[in-house]
């Protein structure tokens, strides 16, 4: 009986391994698609009304100590009229708005707020909220706020305002932007107020070490002097030096302040010594914010620059250090038309799609061209590259979406990245989805399902080395932009012809298991997305690349047996574990040696 059952059992699993299909054994193998959707009506649920043209500043935290991200939005206008800030509770994905019940959001006058953050600045393992308010608008609306959370028998039950006695009466100046980070490395988190005229001297706040939560104004010896009118702060390590610098827009010229510069200053956490700000580009009458980000994968950071006014987003990467272990930028022109000639905003810098590199999502202020970008990091090789990956059923062209910034963040708990958009009027929400998933052999002809202002296809691809796969793409309409990323083990050749078999473009970047990516501008027609494999690499089960599936493959895999934190080799079924499954995968490819591997071709296209 004893062999009966071990032949049974057998036969069982080599089943498994010759019906499990290849679209299973590719999922764990390559960065995952990407693609959007507007869930605003069934998770987002708002209970105050709100007026139209607020700017808003969206920061997410779990100040409820539940286990989930909840939302508070700082809301403000230049009109400096009322306006209400906003707070939703986050209930297993569902955004409910609670703004009507929390005190500091049913005032009879509304703050003319610029930011909010959730920090735990007293240390009590609870997050506390400052709101960061203009002092233009008088009285109370102008101070900035700090609302302690309330937990009693460890349940939060609400907040009590206590800035004038943790920040005193005021933050000093008309506030616009702000950050609120550790400069200082003392384990606690400080307050940096951007300010613009009126007085324009910005200011920083240090977090006492003796008494959590209660600050001391440190502007006179720890920030230069300035008159400049600033619109936004940011913070990164610019130089490598471990500490944190700031990054300083303004309406006019640029700053980064270096924190302690090869200890310059007097201590960690000082900005104004001489020498420590570095002008940065020319932004003469340019509202705009720099949003770091290392976007070519060289360990440094870069900058990602939108503009209000006059010149174009753009892209500064870093050089490196020069003599003064400052930072040195070269201005790149790579980005896409939809950011290159439209009114933006703020950026939000972020891996979308978990493949180790940080993707931007760009918001706008221009009317009909107001729609938001998301712009795709297609870098290799250390040189910078985007592709518009805007799924136009979630962002249509229009101002729908119109507004000032947007917070990316897992909203839902599945382990990817939404975002959470603070809309001139409504607040909307965007959930991280796959792409329309296909197979090449169910495409009759090769005809791509239609993608125009549609959701992108993804196409699991067959291939040997020199066989050529060809698709058509149908309905493409005016003013319309089609975005291609290519991903498999071999060596590519992308291209897009139109009709008549004349190539468009081309991407061909070298080396086995290269992204390509490409993105053309269009007329309406019909167009053919070609794949060729220059050259095969080994199956993408071979784990030590001997050329073959074999023994030394095997013990690889058990030597890995159990959860993983990413979908990596030897998970090849993409669950998180190296189980069963992935060795009955491994075992239905014994013996191969570089035959036809899987790909993935990515189609996107919208109207621009």
């Amino acid at each position: 009986m004893g062999m009966e059952v071990e032949m049974h059992q057998a036969s069982l699993i080599m089943a498994v391994v010759f019906t499990t299909g290849g679209a299973a054994a590719f999922a764990g193998q390559l960065p995952g698609t990407l693609n959007y959707q507007n869930v605003s009506g069934a998770r987002i649920n708002q209970t105050v009304p709100e007026g139209g043209t607020s700017e808003k500043e969206v920061e997410y935290g779990d100040f409820d100590n539940d286990g989930d991200l909840d939302v508070v939005i700082a809301v403000a206008h230049s009109d400096f009229g009322q306006r209400k800030n906003k707070m939703y509770r986050n209930d297993d994905g569902v955004f409910n708005e609670i703004s009507a019940t929390v005190p500091l959001f049913t005032t009879g006058m509304g703050d003319v707020a610029r930011n909010a953050f959730f920090r735990d600045y007293d240390l009590d393992g609870w997050l506390d909220l400052i709101i960061v308010c203009d002092n233009n608008t008088g009285g109370d609306p102008g101070r900035t706020k700090y609302w302690r959370n309330v937990h009693a028998g460890g349940v939060h039950t609400g907040w009590v305002e206590e800035g004038n006695a943790r920040l005193g009466p005021s933050t000093g100046g008309a506030a616009c932007g702000a950050v609120s980070i550790n400069p200082d490395m003392d384990g606690d988190f400080d307050l940096y107020v951007g300010n613009y005229p009126g007085p324009s001297q910005d200011t920083m706040y240090f977090n006492r070490n003796d008494l959590p939560g209660y600050f001391t104004n440190m502007t006179g010896s720890h920030v230069p002097i300035d008159s400049d009118y600033t619109v936004d702060v940011a913070s990164a390590d610019m130089n490598g030096d471990g500490k944190l610098d700031l990054l300083i827009s303004n309406w006019g010229p640029n700053y980064i302040y270096y924190n302690d510069n090869n200890g310059a200053g007097g201590g960690v956490g000082d900005f104004k010594y001489a020498g420590s700000a570095q002008y940065i580009g020319n932004a003469s009458l340019n509202e705009n914010a720099m949003e770091p980000g290392d976007f070519d994968g060289d360990g440094d950071q870069d900058i990602y620059w939108t503009n209000l006014i006059g010149g174009a987003d753009r892209i500064l990467r870093n050089n490196g250090n020069d003599a003064a272990n400052k930072a040195t930028f070269t201005g790149l022109a790579i980005l896409p038309p939809s950011t290159a000639s439209i009114v933006s905003r703020k950026a939000t810098v972020a891996d979308l799609n978990n493949d180790g590199r940080v993707d931007v999502f760009v918001m706008k202020e221009q009317g009909g061209s107001s729609r938001p970008t998301i712009l795709r990091n297609t870098s290799v090789n250390n040189i910078i590259s985007f592709v518009d990956w805007t799924p136009a059923p979630a962002f249509p062209s229009g101002a729908i979406h119109m507004g000032w910034h947007a917070a990316v963040f897992d909203t839902d708990g599945d382990r990817d990245l939404d975002i959470f958009l603070g809309g001139w009027t409504n607040d909307h929400l965007f959930e991280n989805v796959p792409a329309n998933e296909v197979d090449e052999d169910d495409l009759a002809g090769g005809a791509l399902p239609g993608v125009y202002n549609n959701d992108p296809v993804a196409v699991l691809g067959h291939a040997s080395e020199g066989d050529v796969d060809l698709y058509t793409a149908s309905g493409i309409g005016a003013n319309a932009l089609i975005s291609l990323v290519l991903n498999g083990p071999d060596d590519y050749l992308l291209e897009l012809l139109n009709s008549d078999g004349k190539i468009l473009a081309s991407s061909n970047r070298g080396g086995l298991g290269i992204e390509e990516a490409l993105q053309q501008s269009v007329s309406p027609g019909l167009y053919r997305v070609q794949v060729t494999v220059i050259q095969g690499g080994s199956s993408i089960y071979d784990l030590d690349n001997d050329g073959t599936v074999g023994i030394l493959d095997l013990l690889a895999l058990l030597a890995a047996w159990g959860p993983i934190p990413t979908p990596d080799p030897p998970d090849f079924d993409g669950d998180g574990i190296v189980g069963i499954f992935d060795l009955l995968l491994l075992l239905a490819h014994w013996g191969d040696a570089g035959g036809p591997n899987d790909y993935i071709l990515e189609v996107l296209s919208r109207s621009g």
